[in-house]
């Protein structure tokens, strides 16, 4: 018998049980949304990532001192420079502080220290909403983070080029210091980042720094390798001078970490929605297994004008192949847009959390963003992201492949005929005149 013939009676066969078929087709919808959806949505934040690493270049070595205080000298910097495989040592000085702006509001944040011609390098591309860089000529200036100047709910900058911002409580090594800086500029939005925040962080010339602090030696360096292949035994190299004193982190390591770790939660994921198909194939054996035995006097007539088993087994397994083929479609086209979604519901929710929660207690009111973000008190790496965390989880765009989409078709279509292989085998099986006498 033709396929289209078998196609044909597998439609009307479904048809006949509207209401039955459509929650079959459903259950297998939601086990492939689940796969894409979340598949793509980790690899959207496995590409964010990338990219974010490799704006500031995968030859490019972070190093923080251990505990309090600035332990890379002058001295030290010019060491590091001449051995083989380095091209350059940026160094900058970390400190914390309040910043409060004309308005009263006020924030802490991480203070930087760094030459204007590094910038570019730390933060792999420059990007100003408004104003431009500062210079380097001694006067106090600075570069202010996005979302110091646009905290949450701000309509309109609370930073203008040229008037001034007041740091306070400015800390290195347990000093502190109070100190008016002028902007010249805010920084775009950076969004999500590593290492070095510039959402949440104001930028200064390295003098200015170290003539706030009264010191002259940095507690974070970033290193430029020569080549992609010398920046393993780089990063070996420098933990074996430094040892225990330095925090020392490649961009390197950390993307292969990153797309290991995105790797695993890819996988588990995707099991978490085979799971799903499996149910769904569990649901589509029982419901043809009821099916079989509500049409066996159809499947007696059938066998009794010249059917054969083989032909009676082609029409249930079709039936069951045009579930998996319209439940994989119709699937894949709920996981796309529930990858868009699921950004967006969850900056929702955070944003929610976030506004229910207390507000820090400060003797200045109005704090816009918690803690300072980048290089981690204590020499330790901090990571990018807001702190409110919607900003970041909304811009993640998810990466959908044509090779997701037919991974989970082709996993419904596999679930769904063979959960249907064993009633259709029965329904081959089954004796013409036993059927026909069947009510």
């Amino acid at each position: 018998m033709r396929i289209n013939d078998i196609l044909s009676l597998g439609i009307k066969g479904m048809s006949k049980r509207k209401f039955r078929t459509a929650l079959t087709v459903l259950t297998v919808i939601i086990g492939v949304a689940t796969i894409v959806s979340l598949i793509s949505l980790v690899s959207g934040v496995s590409a964010s990532v990338s990219q974010s690493l490799s704006s500031i270049g995968p030859t490019t070595v972070y190093m923080s001192s251990r505990g309090p205080g600035s332990i890379f000298t002058n001295q030290q910097v010019a060491e590091i420079e001449s051995l083989p495989n380095v091209s350059s040592v940026i160094p900058i000085l970390r400190l914390s502080a309040n910043v409060t702006t004309l308005t009263g509001a006020s924030s802490s944040v991480t203070v930087l220290g760094i030459q204007n011609s590094s910038l570019s390098s730390v933060l792999g591309s420059l990007n100003f909403a408004s104003g431009g860089l500062y210079s380097d000529n001694g006067q106090p200036q600075a570069a202010v983070g996005y979302s110091i100047a646009y905290p949450t709910g701000a309509t309109s900058s609370e930073v203008q080029p040229n008037q001034p911002l007041y740091l306070t409580n400015i800390a290195s090594n347990g000093g502190s210091s109070t100190a008016t800086i002028l902007p010249t500029g805010v920084l775009g939005d950076y969004g999500t980042s590593f290492f070095v925040d510039p959402d949440t962080s104001v930028f200064v010339p390295l003098a200015e720094a170290e003539a706030l602090t009264n010191k002259y030696s940095y507690n974070v360096l970033v290193i430029k390798a020569t080549s992609l292949q010398s920046t393993s035994s780089l990063d070996t190299m420098l933990t074996d001078i430094f040892g225990n004193s330095a925090t020392i982190l490649s961009v390197q390591s950390l993307t292969s970490t990153v797309e290991s770790i995105t790797g695993s939660i890819s996988l588990l994921l995707g099991s978490i929605g085979g799971i799903s198909l499996i149910v769904a194939g569990v649901g589509i054996l029982s419901i043809m297994m009821v099916s079989v035995s509500e049409r066996t006097r159809e499947i007696g007539i059938l066998k009794s004008i010249g059917f054969k088993q083989r032909d009676i087994l082609t029409l249930f397994l079709s039936e069951a192949l045009i579930i998996g083929l319209l439940g994989g479609a119709l699937g894949s086209i709920v996981g796309i847009g529930g990858a868009y979604a699921l950004p967006a519901i969850l900056s929702h929710g955070f944003s929610s959390s976030s506004s229910a929660a207390p507000a820090p207690t400060s003797a200045h009111a109005g704090f816009s963003r918690g803690g300072a973000r980048g290089f981690g008190g204590g020499g330790s790496f901090g990571g990018g992201a807001s702190s409110s965390g919607s900003g970041s989880i909304s811009s993640i765009s998810p990466v959908i492949t044509p090779g997701t989409i037919l991974l989970a078709i082709s996993l419904a279509v596999a679930i769904s005929v063979l959960s249907g292989f064993y009633p259709a085998w029965r329904a081959s099986r089954i004796d013409p005149i036993q059927a026909l006498r069947s009510e």
